[in-house]
């Protein structure tokens, strides 16, 4: 069935940038229209970062509604959602924090924590030095690396970083593995 040719269809609006945000009573939120900046102030913590120019942002008692300029325009619908989730994280963040954790399978391989420094011995000839971001807190329990942090990005940069250095190896499953994460295990090939 072809669509009649005299109608005009509009382009579907953000579903995500739709969403009010509801702010908890105990973060504080301010936003400056000249600098584009908007600053996040909770109990854990206090983020700052700027929104780009054709956002709109609104604080209605604890209800942000976020907007955009143009709504038919690509690049804006795409930003739209894009930044409410960034806020929403943001709020999220200062309120409760984010946790991520990673594990290190096989002989012989060990971390060892410093306040700065984390030290990775993953089957080099040397280790392997990961400096510790200021806003990461981690901790570590024989194998298992456990991070917190008030910023999502932040935190889920550093252990997409560690656990890139050594990705779980298919046939021996040894390496960093996200737990939770599905990683394929190969049968080794057989000699005649």
């Amino acid at each position: 069935m072809t669509k009649p040719s005299n109608l005009i269809y509009s382009l579907p609006m953000s579903r995500i940038g739709k969403k009010i945000i509801v702010l908890p009573s105990n973060v504080e939120l301010k936003y400056d229209e000249q600098t584009r900046l908007i600053s996040v102030k909770g109990p854990l913590g206090e983020l700052v970062r700027t929104i780009s120019d054709c956002v709109l942002i609104s604080n209605e008692n604890g209800n942000i509604t976020i907007a955009v300029k143009d709504e038919n325009d690509r690049k804006q619908k795409a930003i739209w959602g894009t930044s409410r989730a960034v806020i929403n994280n943001m709020i999220v963040g200062v309120s409760t924090g984010f946790n991520k954790t990673v594990e290190l399978n096989g002989v012989g391989f060990r971390m060892e924590l410093t306040p700065t420094v984390l030290t990775l011995y993953i089957g080099f000839s040397h280790p392997v030095l990961v400096e510790i971001p200021p806003l990461v807190k981690l901790t570590l329990t024989k194998n298992v690396l456990s991070g917190t942090s008030i910023d999502k990005e932040l935190i889920g940069d550093f252990f997409s970083s560690v656990h890139n250095r050594k990705i779980c190896d298919p046939y021996k499953q040894k390496g960093f593995k996200f737990p939770g994460r599905f990683y394929r295990k190969k049968v080794v090939k057989k000699g005649k």
